[in-house]
């Protein structure tokens, strides 16, 4: 271009009103977008994943079959699509997105082991970020593997053996409160195991991780703020509705900001409070560190870099003259919301549901009462709990049919093929070995669905039968889980970091709560149930309130 055109160019566009450059920047933008989302949702409805069976319910243009899966109880709608269509479908989610649901145990040992290609979707890291921060749960790749790499010591099986103390510590404690209060009822009393469960919890992990006392585990019943705010999150229904407007939220940025809804304003605030408490016990603990070596890190080196707490151990780490990783202050800071969450939220449950079980099932309540009293002390070493076979055995079982987390999410990076165990015949009428998926298409690891496959498990796979432990069928060798024959905890790189921490208290609190208690549901049991969605908790009927009423009785 001449300079005289150049200069022609410019006169011409600086007598053009600002407004209406605005104006027309934003259209072009608008149209840009427009047509970029139209492309997406025909190249999303490309996919190979468009060939394997998929279920007969029509997919929403926006929510796909998420909205039908979330609607139904118990995970019933994909027990159903298991039956009608096999272990190998597709299913539609968010504006047009095919995902791969299978539980064929070859094809998810590939997924969850190929972690460069299948990662978390933007969508879902952007809405782990906001609650928990950077922490281990959400970032991938370099940064993942580094932050991994600093905590495994902290969930060691030595390391647990030692948290075990605090975790029976905390069981007593809740014993002695429920233990009080039959007393003041004339002998059996009603309550809601699942709040108490989470107190509990709640303070386990924050003397066991961070050497933190929350206090919540009272005689009063009386929480601190983080408490109520994890009450809110968590012990509230998580209805349809606000499950696709979260998504919504996700996927638009902008909407979220003016219009965030209810549930939006109550992750927030809780994530505010995580962040208050982890900045005091982050200053605190880096306070102490520094006291101690008299204002110098230099004398910290490698072989003394154990510290008795998740966040020690880290801080220790960071300060150390000769390390050869650190974190920053921010990646400190974010794994304390991502264990208050994962740490206390999964195991309050999962021992909830050990209670449910047993007192629906009499018979194996009064058999692992029998065992549990024949240990000649309240305060057993990991060892000893671990040589109790049927808690061992009814622990696994509640691990298996009631996993809280019942799937994840994975997104393919780049084009890839998934190895098929067993062959599919696809909608072509094609025998296929191998899944075709493309770059963007997401894949399901059900976790429900292959716990509890009757391919693997038999037909009563849906049954609580803890002696099925005592020889497991050889078909659940092949589940690729960090717990033997268990997906509960998922397994490959990004496997549950705490899966020893969280067997050992769950089998604490067990421990202390059926050598205290005989126990049964308050309620019928046809008036408990579950909604459907990735935490699966019990709530009542009459007011989908996520509780589990139960009637203790102190053991004579």
């Amino acid at each position: 271009m001449s300079i005289a055109s150049r200069d022609d160019l410019l006169r011409a566009l600086e007598s053009v009103p600002w407004t209406q450059v605005a104006l027309g920047g934003a259209g072009a933008y608008t149209a840009y977008s427009v047509g970029s989302f139209v492309y997406d949702y025909w190249r999303k409805s490309r996919s190979p994943l468009r060939d394997l069976p998929h279920p007969k319910e029509p997919a929403n243009w926006i929510f796909g079959h998420l909205r039908v899966m979330f609607s139904s109880e118990n995970n019933e709608i994909q027990e159903r699509w298991v039956e009608e269509l096999g272990e190998t479908f597709a299913m539609r989610t968010l504006f047009g997105k095919y995902q791969l649901v299978t539980t064929d145990t070859r094809a998810n040992t590939h997924v969850l082991f190929a972690s460069h290609v299948f990662q978390k979707s933007e969508l879902t890291r952007r809405a782990t970020k906001r609650f928990l921060g950077e922490g281990v749960l959400m970032t991938e790749g370099a940064q993942h593997r580094d932050q991994r790499r600093l905590l495994n010591p902290a969930f060691g099986f030595s390391h647990v053996r030692d948290m075990t103390e605090i975790f029976l510590e905390k069981g007593a404690q809740l014993r002695e409160i429920w233990y009080n209060k039959c007393i003041e009822a004339g002998g059996s009393v009603k309550l809601n195991a699942l709040h108490w469960m989470s107190k509990a919890t709640l303070d386990a992990i924050g003397k066991a991780g961070f050497d933190y006392e929350f206090g919540t585990l009272n005689e009063t019943g009386e929480t601190n703020e983080l408490a109520e705010a994890f009450e809110q999150v968590f012990r509230t229904d998580f209805t349809v509705y606000q499950q696709m407007r979260v998504m919504m939220n996700d996927r638009f940025p902008l909407l979220r900001a003016i219009a965030p809804g209810e549930r939006a304003k109550l992750t927030d605030a809780s994530k505010r409070k995580m962040d208050e408490v982890g900045m005091q016990i982050v200053q605190e603990k880096k306070a102490a560190l520094l006291a101690e070596l008299g204002g110098s890190a230099e004398k910290i080196e490698k072989n003394a870099l154990a510290g008795n707490d998740l966040i020690t151990l880290l801080l220790r780490a960071n300060l150390a003259a000769d390390a050869d990783m650190r974190l920053s202050d921010e990646e400190v800071l974010a794994q304390i919301p991502t264990f208050l969450v994962a740490g206390h939220e999964t195991t309050s449950n999962s021992t909830t549901w050990a209670m449910y079980s047993l007192a629906r099932n009499p018979a194996a309540q009064k058999k692992l009462r029998d065992e549990i009293l024949a240990v000649p002390t309240d305060t057993p070493s990991l060892d000893m709990l671990n040589a109790l076979t049927y808690l061992d055995q009814v622990a696994r079982e509640v691990l298996r049919l009631h996993t809280v987390v019942s799937f994840i999410q994975r997104e393919a990076m780049m084009d890839d093929l998934i190895p098929l165990g067993k062959p599919i015949v696809d909608r072509n009428g094609k025998t296929i070995t191998h899944i075709k998926v493309q770059k963007g298409d997401q894949v399901m690891v059900p976790i429900w669905l292959i716990n509890r496959s009757k391919s693997i498990w038999g037909p009563d796979a849906d049954q609580f039968r803890p002696e099925r432990w005592e020889n497991p069928p050889q078909e659940a060798s092949s589940i690729p889980g960090i717990a033997p024959n268990l997906m509960t905890f998922i397994g490959g790189p990004r496997s549950c970091i705490g899966f020893r921490f969280a067997i050992a208290e769950m089998k604490a609190l067990i421990f202390h709560i059926v050598r205290g208690f005989e126990f049964k549901l308050a309620v019928d049991p046809s008036e408990l149930w579950s909604r459907t969605g990735v935490l699966m908790r019990p709530q009542l009927r009459s007011n989908n309130s996520v509780e589990l009423p139960v009637i203790l009785t102190p053991v004579a």
